[in-house]
């Protein structure tokens, strides 16, 4: 659960479908540790992947009755995503960071987790196809049948 409509809402059907939910967060980045540095505001809030989302999902899971989970991944973001971010952007580049998020934590070491506490599938309220590749022996995430 990222904090957002999507996800929440999706935890929130499929509980109402009698399914059941875990809420699974990622905590990726603390925009708080840099508040008051030198060029940095004294409050920084309403960021992408910010502690801010962590508590609006904890607030969904609680409204809709489901146990919540918060996986911290901040190191491993900062290692996988944003040096390789600034690296590139120092380079002349215009990377884009959500994808290497997408790949290398999201997708990846979020299915785990959610394996790992016995979870059968996992629902991120994206609308996409998965499909099986058995020449790569890996799952991909494909775009929907129904752009619309």
């Amino acid at each position: 659960m990222s904090g957002g409509v999507d996800s929440s809402t999706v935890a929130a059907m499929l509980r109402a479908d009698g399914h059941s939910v875990i809420g699974l967060t990622m905590q990726l980045w603390n925009q708080r540790r840099l508040a008051g540095r030198e060029g940095m505001p004294e409050s920084v809030q309403g960021r992408c992947c910010s502690l801010d989302d962590v508590y609006d999902a904890r607030g969904v899971a609680q409204a809709i009755g489901i146990p919540y989970y918060v996986v911290n991944h901040e190191e491993r973001f900062e290692r996988e995503v944003v040096r390789p971010f600034v690296a590139e952007y120092l380079s002349g580049r215009t990377p884009i960071p959500c994808s290497l998020c997408n790949n290398h934590l999201k997708f990846d070491q979020l299915l785990i987790v959610a394996r790992q506490i016995g979870a059968d599938t996992l629902a991120t309220g994206h609308y996409a196809r998965v499909e099986f590749d058995s020449q790569r022996e890996r799952w991909l995430l494909k775009r929907p049948t129904d752009l619309a």
